[in-house]
């Protein structure tokens, strides 16, 4: 049946009709024929001549049990030619659907059963080049192409989620600071000691804070992806960028018990930073110093070639092994603390590679460090 299998569905049941009409036909005779040689041997008539003698013989009258033979027999001979044509087309639909339906019908309700339980990962193969076999040709397409678009779907779900945790990550750390601000203010207000030029400060801060929670809504909800993140590079002297860093991680550390201890290298140099990404990493790091730290947590600020490095250690726990070995991921904790969602590490690995830098992770003797270097020039 191969040669079947390669034709058309058109051409294949006209051909599967033509045999199965000849077998029939064929069949048919040989049914009248043999119909008629045993009427002619169970109910003989008519008169036999003898050669040679010239004797005529009358044949006797049949017997009844003889004409009900030859009634059945010619029943018989009408009815079997029927019924062998009715088989015929009978065994012809048959054949047409084993032959070039079956298989194919079956793999495309398994398919469809598969994509309504949104089980895609299944192929079809198609056995003929006939139309069925170009219909499963097509449906394999499909398959592939819902496939793909799932995947697509997926890694936009996932570079979504990443957005909203990263967005509700980095709000903290500048809303920390202005709570921190205004708590300044407040107390300095309530003691009547605040001197107008540290009231002015911290409406400045409060102020610069706002602006970079703004840039920041501004950036994230423009871009679909993290690293379409831009930067925005300023030029700043050394001393005001440590100052304000130290600022920051002060008013960060505002509602700890934990001693922070933060160190600059003595430095004449313009650094071309951008301020809001340098304060997102330097926030994330300690932040999550403070998080596993035990009492102390030193920070580091130093300049070699034409990079800046931040170095900030604590007398934690360390990093978990996995983290060490698998490199910074989004979603990886350190612990199961409520509403940390793991991304302060990923995203300031990010964020300085977004700086031309990278940032370095290490278990030490006495705790953890990390260390961050972004590109100054």
């Amino acid at each position: 049946m191969g040669w079947i299998r390669r034709m058309s569905l058109k051409k294949s049941l006209f051909m599967l009709t033509c045999i199965s009409v000849f077998c029939a036909a064929v069949l048919s005779i040989l049914v009248i024929m043999t119909c008629i040689e045993l009427k002619s041997t169970v109910a003989p008539q008519g008169v036999i001549i003898e050669n040679g003698t010239g004797q005529i013989s009358v044949l006797p009258a049949p017997t009844e049990e003889g004409l009900l033979t030859v009634r059945l027999l010619e029943v018989l001979q009408i009815g079997l030619p029927v019924l062998i044509f009715v088989g015929s087309s009978f065994m012809t639909a048959v054949l047409f659907y084993r032959v070039k339906l079956k298989e194919s019908v079956a793999m495309l309700a398994d398919g469809a059963n598969c994509i309504i339980a949104n089980d895609l990962d299944f192929t079809i193969e198609a056995k003929s080049d006939d139309e069925l076999g170009r219909l499963c040709t097509a449906f394999e397409t499909m398959r592939q192409t819902l496939l793909e678009n799932n995947r697509r779907l997926w890694k936009q779900s996932e570079e979504q989620k990443r957005l909203n945790a990263a967005f509700s990550h980095e709000l903290r750390n500048p809303i920390t600071v202005l709570k921190g601000s205004v708590k300044l203010v407040r107390q300095g207000m309530k003691n009547e000691k605040a001197k107008p030029e540290q009231i002015v400060e911290n409406l400045v801060r409060i102020e610069e804070y706002t602006d970079r929670i703004e840039e920041y809504v501004e950036t994230m909800s423009s871009v679909q992806r993290l690293e379409q993140i831009s930067l925005n590079l300023k030029k700043i002297e050394w001393n005001q960028l440590t100052l304000e860093l130290e600022d920051a991680v002060r008013l960060i550390g505002s509602d700890s018990e934990k001693q922070i201890y933060f160190e600059a290298a003595e430095v004449v140099q313009i650094l071309s930073v951008d301020p809001s990404i340098l304060m997102q990493i330097v926030g994330n790091l300690v932040s999550n110093a403070l998080r596993f730290a035990e009492q102390t947590i030193r920070i580091t600020c130093n300049v070699k070639d034409t990079y800046l490095e931040i170095t900030v250690r604590d007398d934690g726990a360390g990093f978990p092994l996995s983290l060490i070995r698998n490199g910074i991921l989004p979603f990886q904790k350190g612990s199961e603390e409520a509403g940390h969602f793991g991304m302060g590490l990923y995203i300031s690995s990010l964020l300085c590679q977004k700086h031309g830098g990278n940032l370095e992770i290490y278990n030490t003797p006495t705790g953890a460090e990390a260390k961050a270097m972004i590109k100054t020039e």
